[in-house]
């Protein structure tokens, strides 16, 4: 069986014309040049892939594991370290949808601090604000999330959150969550406007 190739060829020998014969092979010649550029150019697409999701498998503290375990590859960590003043590493961290200087518009996050038996979710902020014990305050739910602040140099932290609007403006009052020790949970407070007074 012939090939197009052969085909050519063959009518080009029998035609007798030179110019069917060197056009047939400048044809075959920019396919081929066209068919290893196609080729390298998907590899090349392909083996980026592979490599950026391996990247984002890869993640390196512990912090963010247990973050992407909660609320899937788009958590990231918002601040970590010793936030309570216990000694245990602790860390808030969720789904962020904008970030200002000094303060994070979340979809939903959570707090979580480092125990001996592995990570434990303290409190979440999600439809509802709730801790280990519970809602902490009757609200409706938040279905465009919170705007919450802190001033990372205070320990233990405290957390100024307001509900958020579909534009990420304050829809509600400010409120400042404040850790209590002896009942291992955090509690609302006056907002911090009003504490600086």
């Amino acid at each position: 069986m012939y090939s197009t190739f052969n085909l050519y060829f063959t009518f080009a020998i029998f035609a007798g014309s030179r110019n069917l014969i060197t056009k047939v092979l400048k044809m075959k010649i920019f396919q081929g040049f066209f068919l290893i550029i196609a080729v390298f150019l998907i590899a090349s697409c392909g083996s980026n892939n592979k490599q950026n999701q391996s990247n984002l498998g890869n993640v390196t503290d512990e912090e963010s594991q247990f973050a992407r375990t909660i609320y899937g590859e788009g958590a990231s960590v918002i601040i970590k370290g010793d936030l309570l003043a216990n000694g245990k590493t602790s860390a808030i961290a969720g789904i962020v949808k904008q970030k200002t200087d000094n303060s994070f518009w979340i979809q939903k996050a959570s707090f979580f601090q480092k125990e001996t038996n592995g990570w434990k979710v303290i409190m979440k902020m999600e439809d509802k604000l709730s801790g280990s014990k519970g809602e902490l305050i009757s609200q409706v739910d938040s279905k465009s999330g919170y705007i919450i602040s802190f001033d990372s140099s205070k320990k233990p932290i405290e957390i100024n959150i307001v509900m958020a609007n579909e534009y990420g403006k304050s829809n509600s009052d400010d409120a400042l969550l404040k850790w209590n020790k002896e009942k291992d949970t955090f509690e609302f407070s006056e907002p911090l406007e009003n504490n600086a007074q």
